[in-house]
């Protein structure tokens, strides 16, 4: 919507209605009236880098149906630092205040002078405002310090209008970032963060509120709720005392909140969600989440078996939806895919175990986008993150879906959220024996659960080195290096002797971390999921760039590998 001129148009004409609605009326006793808050500001007149009208990601600042000015700048001021890595794209769009800076050179001698703080009057008294934009306080990577400016100009308070989204821990760099400020600033900082959801097409990004004061001390004084919008009058004369500094990791708590949030409103526009509910734990989780979140009776679960689905995986399908009280329906698909497996016999070729395994995985994505067209409904994605980054899964099948809520959560995450609800629950809402089963897809006689076959991840161990490379941008070489000197359990995490519990040799690990390599690399696949919901610090999608290149192995890397053949 960047791109379009009535839109840009229509925001320009709402913050003039806005700057409007801060005149005071005749009968109002309050006459001070300051309003801050965060929009585009556009300049028909010039264009833009992407050759376009000219856009600012800005804060803008009214008082009594006047802009108020800095002396440069009039009601508003433009953001600083335009971030460009992970999901950000600001610098695509807007124009930053330092160019700006450098443009108004008969005006401006530097950003400094730009950044002024904004005066009013409140109650008879002087305040000078500093105000930021989000990114403008997370400075220390860049080379421009507002916070340092505005110390500088002597701001009386800093208010920062943001947009901060929320990922697992995050809230530990967030305050210590914001105390930070505060110091640099010599001044209290207001920070005012968004609350909702955001879609971009690749992934479903959470803002989590926790809008906060905090004084020149770098104490915080105020503190907003948690993934809930609210409005809060707080009086700057007479604040809270400072809060207890936090300690304590929230772990899967604060993911779990985060989910039931934004699966709250993400899926609230559709009058049924179905999920392909199968005995595993993922399914398992996706179900209670999405009871929890938006009531069992808009829940529907559908078991759709074949010959390879086990009892045992059935029954705990169907103990599991009496569980969480949703409605259950058992929809086979033994004649689709037998009809389908005829059909490809007749054109030939060869039917591997892959290409009927397949024929299975994509008759169930038909199915539940079937029941989803006539209920009114979506259907959900239950992927996790080692199943989405090993590109263990069938497009247009379990690869498909409204979006994928567990597609940042590694496996042993899923095991833990499963274990936390029901925790909190007090009972059993996901089957205990879902939790014991054997992981499988239950797509050959090769994953019989019952026999103790299942998929061919050995979870405890590829969550570990999955992780190394996504998040940690590990590769091959630093693994096989670590590997050669006996530290990879500990630099990637896991349990002491699961290397040994699931590689004979070094051959075999050598053999499974090429394999795991080389599906880790298949692009092509993975960026046809749907929006993965944001979780950690880099998620599959426009946050962790997928690219079209095929798995590469440094020389390097061969060199390593060598000298275990030849010693071996």
């Amino acid at each position: 919507r960047w791109e379009q001129e009535p839109f840009i148009r229509e925001i320009a004409s709402l913050n003039e209605a806005i700057r409007e609605a801060t005149r005071p009326k005749p009968t109002d006793t309050n006459k001070d009236f300051v309003v801050v808050w965060g929009s585009v500001r556009s300049d028909f007149a010039r264009i833009g880098e992407d050759g376009r009208v000219r856009k600012y990601n800005a804060a803008l600042i009214a008082q009594n149906g006047e802009w108020v000015c800095n002396g440069i700048l009039c009601g508003w001021v433009p953001k600083t630092n335009l971030p460009k890595y992970r999901i950000f794209d600001d610098a695509r769009h807007f124009y930053p205040a330092r160019k700006l800076a450098q443009e108004m050179k008969n005006r401006v001698q530097d950003l400094w002078q730009l950044l002024r703080p904004f005066e009013v009057v409140i109650n008879g008294k002087k305040v000078k405002l500093g105000l930021a934009v989000c990114e403008d306080l997370w400075e220390d990577e860049y080379i421009d310090k507002p916070s340092q400016i505005y110390g500088m100009h002597g701001a009386d308070l800093v208010i920062d209008i943001s947009q901060s989204p929320w990922t697992a821990e995050k809230w530990h760099a967030r305050d210590e970032m914001l105390k930070r400020r505060a110091r640099d600033a010599k001044a209290p900082i207001i920070y005012v963060n968004s609350v909702g959801l955001q879609n971009n097409g690749k992934n479903l990004v959470w803002f989590d509120g926790n809008s906060c004061i905090i004084d020149e001390s770098g104490d915080f004084r105020f503190r907003s709720k948690q993934n809930e919008a609210t409005l809060d009058w707080v009086h700057l004369g007479s604040l809270p005392k400072p809060e207890e500094v936090r300690k304590h990791t929230q772990g899967i708590a604060e993911i779990h909140g985060a989910l039931i949030s934004a699966m709250r409103e993400y899926f609230a526009p559709f009058k049924k969600v179905v999920i392909g509910l199968s005995g595993g734990i993922d399914s398992a989780v996706v179900a209670a989440l999405l009871a929890e979140a938006l009531g069992p009776e808009k829940v529907h679960a559908v078991n759709m078996p074949t010959q390879f689905n086990s009892k045992t995986t059935k029954d705990l399908a169907k103990q599991c939806a009496k569980n969480l009280g949703i409605e259950y329906r058992i929809s086979p698909i033994q004649g689709v895919y037998t009809a389908e497996l005829k059909a490809q016999q007749k054109l030939g070729g060869n039917i591997t175990t892959l290409v009927k395994e397949n024929i299975q995985a994509r008759a169930r994505g038909h199915r539940l986008a079937g029941i989803a067209a006539k209920l009114g409904g979506v259907f959900t994605n239950n992927g996790n993150k080692t199943e989405v980054a090993l590109n263990y899964f069938t497009l247009y099948g379990d690869g498909a879906g409204a979006a994928s809520f567990l597609g940042d959560l590694w496996k042993g995450q899923v095991y833990e959220l499963g274990r936390y609800m029901n925790s909190c629950a007090g009972r059993e809402l996901i089957p205990e024996g879902i939790f014991t089963v054997v992981p499988s897809a239950e797509l050959s006689e090769n994953q019989n659960v019952d026999e103790g076959k299942g998929d061919p991840i050995f979870y405890p161990y590829h969550d570990k080195l999955l992780r190394a490379w996504v998040e940690r941008r590990w590769d091959p070489e630093m693994v096989l290096a670590s590997y050669r000197k006996g530290t990879l359990e500990n630099d990637i995490g896991c349990e002491p002797f699961t290397i040994a519990k699931y590689f004979k040799d070094s051959a075999t690990f050598i053999e499974n971390l090429e394999w795991a390599w080389r599906s880790y690399s298949i692009e092509w696949k993975r960026v046809q999921l749907p929006p993965v919901f944001i979780t950690s610090r880099r998620a599959m999608g426009f946050d962790r760039r997928d690219t079209i290149a095929d798995g590469y192995f440094t020389e390097e890397y061969y060199r390593l590998r060598d000298r275990y053949q030849e010693a071996a």
